[in-house]
């Protein structure tokens, strides 16, 4: 998919590490505003330091941003996430590289519990793994 948004924030990379593979991965998330009578504002994310930085992204700036969309589910909910995968200046000048963000740690979500209780009754609603 693509879609032509104005930036209008971009939040702090966030880094998680591999339980499996103990690897670390960066993710970093910008808000873009679609142009028009009813506005919405999109989050994309963006896997990896080095693919984010090579699009250039700057608050203030129009792009045009192909992504693709994914919903998984987790303990009955359903989550969808829009992930960037490029990101064109449009524009036409040349876009300046954006401020370094902190990046923020994030702890890996622990396994469920192997119980009957898999619909997250007491307290489990807050334990969302993103």
């Amino acid at each position: 998919m693509e879609i032509t948004v104005k930036i209008i924030q971009i939040l702090n990379a966030q880094k998680f590490t591999s339980q499996r593979t103990g690897n670390e991965y960066i993710k970093n998330t910008f808000v873009g505003e679609t142009q028009g009578q009813y506005p919405k504002k999109i989050a994309f994310s963006v896997m990896g330091e080095e693919k984010f930085n090579q699009m250039g992204i700057v608050v203030g700036g129009t792009y045009s941003v192909s992504f693709d969309v994914e919903s998984r589910e987790w303990q009955g909910k359903w989550f969808t996430e829009a992930n960037a995968w490029r990101a064109v200046n449009m524009e036409g000048g040349q876009a300046q590289a954006p401020t370094q963000q902190p990046v923020q740690q994030v702890a890996q979500p622990q396994a469920p519990a192997n119980n009957a209780n898999n619909g997250g009754g007491e307290g489990g609603a807050d334990d969302q793994p993103f």
